[in-house]
């Protein structure tokens, strides 16, 4: 008799999931399987924020496995243990079938493959899906065949690549009519460092909020989406990263709520289907260069930039104390509650990568460390645009001054006073720049002088190809 597994990794849900709902068209027993990594997570840099939320996800898809009559076993390797952990599982279950949803980081890839060939060895069949993007790497191509590097011309191809290959989301699969035996499954207790009582942790809870920023955010997405003061944004980035929605039941949605494909979204109202799009080009990148996975730069020859990493400096940006409101504001977005507005994260990642010339690799890991949302891939890309070193990266001369940002689109400091409560004592208009006025806060002067420091990162990038 068949016995199939369904291998879960950054995929925690049961509604729109390929591989369970492929295990569950068999009518045959299906077992599932977890794999905590612990000591691999560790040398990603990943923090207790998010381990905490996964485990509470992982406890929420325990249950609702439970309802389906799946049993679902969680296990402790790593990486390189999992194929030999995994096919003993198989043989004590009598499992003929493992499935399971690609993922694209190289490390991830490996295991796979050591996984796939460890089974098969025992003769049991290895089924990948493509879950993760709404079209999987490798399906949007130049005339050439060859990877897209730069947004734009992607976004055209990948528009008419969706139209044809598009497809909808898979219900959540019926019980599975046999009588089982159900594993305990043991906790395993992370203290996060941010509160992160307010983040959905049930698919009911994420597809909920999903519906209701449908109704109504898509609509002004465009308008609201880089006022961090406003909820403009769909805060929805930690539910996708971590697999409790999929992308494909966020194109519903909205096209639900729009009563129209994407293809026939007016133009205000696309902006947010465009991040999803963003998500599925740096995803395909990781498969299309390798070197993105390994802590490399997208651009080799920014790999000679002389990076100061002052440490005195780097402690006062990740202390929340750099005397500019903006980058103090958004770090302390980031340590509180595990989330930071996405035109503030590349505000942020500018005044690292560009005013304090700080090696990407640094902000990129102090946000694994803390972000609900991290996700290599996304992660990796934004940091990587912001300091020039990546893919359709800004143009090295283009630095954001983190004052005019501020003032452009947080005129009146609300979001700055939400996390810098000091500033409230200020006039509006005087917030963004308390020094240019005097006062007798408790707030520190700025650690540089914007307009030295972006010269001197100017000429920094100039002195690569001279």
């Amino acid at each position: 008799m068949q016995h199939h597994l369904v291998w879960f990794r950054e995929d925690l849900r049961t509604k729109d999931h390929t591989a369970l709902a492929a295990a569950c068209l068999s009518e045959h027993p299906v077992t599932a399987v977890y794999q905590r990594t612990p000591e691999t997570w560790a040398s990603f840099d990943i923090g207790t924020n998010r381990l905490a939320y996964t485990e509470q996800l992982l406890n929420s898809l325990y249950h609702e496995l439970n309802s389906l009559n799946i049993p679902l076993h969680v296990q402790t390797t790593t990486y390189d243990g999992a194929a030999e952990m995994l096919a003993d599982l198989c043989k004590t279950l009598g499992i003929t079938h493992l499935h399971f949803n690609r993922q694209y980081e190289i490390l991830e890839r490996r295991r796979d493959y050591a996984v796939r060939t460890r089974l098969t060895d025992q003769s049991i069949a290895c089924i990948e899906y493509d879950d993760l993007c709404l079209l999987p790497p490798g399906s949007v191509l130049t005339a050439q065949g060859t990877p897209y590097t730069v947004f734009s011309p992607f976004k055209k191809r990948w528009l008419e690549t969706y139209r044809h290959a598009g497809q909808g989301p898979f219900r959540k699969p019926a019980p599975i009519p046999h009588a089982r035996t159900f594993p305990s499954m043991s906790a395993v207790s992370h203290t996060p460092e941010s509160d992160i009582h307010c983040w959905a942790i049930t698919e009911d809870d994420a597809l909920a909020r999903l519906e209701a920023f449908c109704q109504e955010g898509v609509l002004h997405y465009d308008s609201q989406r880089n006022a961090p003061a406003l909820p403009g944004t769909s805060q929805l980035s930690p539910y996708l990263a971590r697999g409790l929605l999929s992308p494909r039941q966020c194109i519903a949605a909205a096209e639900r709520a729009l009563n129209r494909s994407i293809h026939e979204f007016p133009s205000e109202s696309f902006g947010w289907v465009n991040e999803l799009i963003w998500r599925d080009f740096y995803k395909h990148l990781l498969v299309a260069f390798p070197r993105l996975s390994k802590n490399r730069a997208f651009r080799p020859e920014t790999e000679k930039l002389a990076w100061r990493n002052d440490p005195k400096e780097i402690e006062r940006f990740m202390s929340a104390t750099t005397g500019i409101p903006i980058i103090d504001a958004g770090i302390s977005e980031l340590t509180s509650t595990g989330w930071m507005h996405n035109r503030v994260r590349m505000i942020v990642a500018q005044f690292l990568t560009k005013n304090l010339l700080v090696d990407w690799r640094i902000g990129e890991a102090f946000f694994m460390r803390y972000l609900l949302d991290s996700d290599l891939a996304a992660n990796n890309g934004g940091w990587q645009w912001s300091a020039s070193t990546g893919t359709d990266a800004a143009p090295y001369f283009r630095v954001f001054n983190p004052v005019s940002q501020s003032q452009a689109h947080d005129p009146d400091g609300i979001y700055l006073t939400r996390y810098l409560p000091v500033l409230s004592a200020l006039p509006p208009k005087a917030r963004h720049a308390p020094w240019m006025a005097p006062h007798g806060l408790d707030y520190p002067a700025p650690m540089v002088d914007l307009k030295a420091t972006r010269q001197r990162a100017i000429d920094a990038f100039k002195g690569l190809s001279s």
